[in-house]
């Protein structure tokens, strides 16, 4: 018996190592002497886009590389290149395909056409599914940029390109096709259901809709018709987060890393929030005074502003606690003023278990910024 569960155990083991040695074979040469030994082998060619920094590169590398079933399609039908965007042919190859993220995979054809990309770290089953759509020549991405490049502009057309491209995060290409399709839309097609995917809140937002970008002025100057096409519920929501978030950004300095303070800029937002209905546009124009304070790094009158107002505030609004906090951890020997009313407040407010937690930390911070020096608990 024991015998037989020794036997067992090795055909087992001796399995298992052999499945955790087979990994695709990637050659290091270069994308045109793999073109070539592809055209000879009747294979196409995969491109791996990696750098050597990047953590979701390794994790492929270290295991749907190395899935058995992964390794041995890819050695049966590619020649595999794995590529360095900051080495050699890397740079040279990230501006021709505009790669955008990593890690990005190209398929190209013997011809050296690209016939697919994508992009992103992934399981094994997901990144299979892309090679094999990939793998045929009439693949939905292929024929849109077929039909792009031909000179189609209609409207369904730069719509679909537009998602695709952030997709594959060619994000200034999507940028400029998504210019060509506003030009081509007529007012009332912009706010149509479908085009909703372009100035709304999804995963396409932050390159397209996001705040100061031209679709999100776009549709905060046009509310009224999108709210006739759309859910008004739907269309507050979305101009409500992106003021919030604005706002959040202001305070934790991180929207004047890309540009200087302009007051005028704060009155164009106010005049925006102000010609709309929205439910907490009143609260929102607080929020608003608060990201201009903390412009002018005048951080008394962002907590004047915060305690005046946050017994008014939404449980949404309620969130800027934790941009307010974040300020308030990197101003130079800060004494946390009126803190622990201000968390009192929220605290009695809120449902969020989280933020409450992080209420109670900005009351010890308060605490241990007042302690004399040198006494600690």
């Amino acid at each position: 018996m024991m015998k037989q569960i020794m036997i067992v155990f090795l055909i087992t083991f001796g399995t298992t190592a052999f499945a955790q040695h087979q990994k695709i074979n990637f050659e290091q040469i270069t994308i045109q002497e793999a073109l070539k030994k592809a055209k000879e082998q009747h294979k196409l060619v995969f491109v791996d886009c990696f750098t050597e920094w990047c953590i979701p590169c390794k994790q492929m590398e270290a295991g749907v590389f190395k899935t058995d079933s992964v390794a041995a399609f890819f050695n049966s039908n590619f020649i595999n290149v794995k590529m360095d965007m900051e080495k050699g042919e890397g740079p040279g190859t990230m501006k021709t395909y505009a790669i955008g993220a990593f890690p990005s995979y190209l398929l190209f054809d013997t011809d050296g056409k690209l016939r697919y990309k994508f992009v992103g770290g992934m399981p094994a089953a997901e990144f299979m599914a892309h090679i094999r759509k990939g793998m045929h020549t009439d693949n939905e991405e292929s024929k849109l940029t077929a039909r792009y490049d031909a000179g189609e502009r209609q409207p369904d057309l730069l719509r679909a390109l537009v998602l695709l491209k952030i997709r594959v995060a060619e994000r200034g290409i999507a940028k400029k096709i998504n210019d060509e399709l506003m030009a081509v839309l007529t007012p009332a097609q912009r706010a149509l259901p479908e085009n909703w995917v372009l100035f709304g809140e999804n995963r396409y937002a932050m390159y397209l809709s996001d705040v100061d970008s031209p679709n999100f002025n776009y549709l905060v100057n046009n509310w009224k018709d999108f709210s006739v096409q759309n859910k008004k519920d739907t269309v507050d929501h979305k101009m409500s987060f992106i003021f919030r978030k604005l706002a959040g950004e202001c305070l934790e300095g991180y929207y004047f890393k890309d540009k200087p303070y302009n007051k005028q800029a704060f009155e164009q937002y106010k005049a925006q929030i102000e010609a709309t209905e929205m439910p907490d546009k009143m609260q929102l124009l607080v929020l608003i005074d608060m990201a201009e304070a903390a412009g002018r790094k005048d951080y008394s009158k962002v907590t004047s502003l915060f305690e005046k107002n946050a017994s008014t505030f939404s449980e949404d609004n309620l969130r800027i606690m934790w941009p307010y906090i974040t300020m308030c951890s990197v101003i130079p020997d800060y004494k946390y003023p009126r803190a622990k009313e201000i968390a009192d407040e929220v605290i009695r407010r809120t449902k969020n278990p989280f933020l409450v937690s992080s209420c109670e930390i900005l009351k010890e911070n308060q605490i241990r910024a007042n302690q004399p020096s040198g006494k600690s608990n």
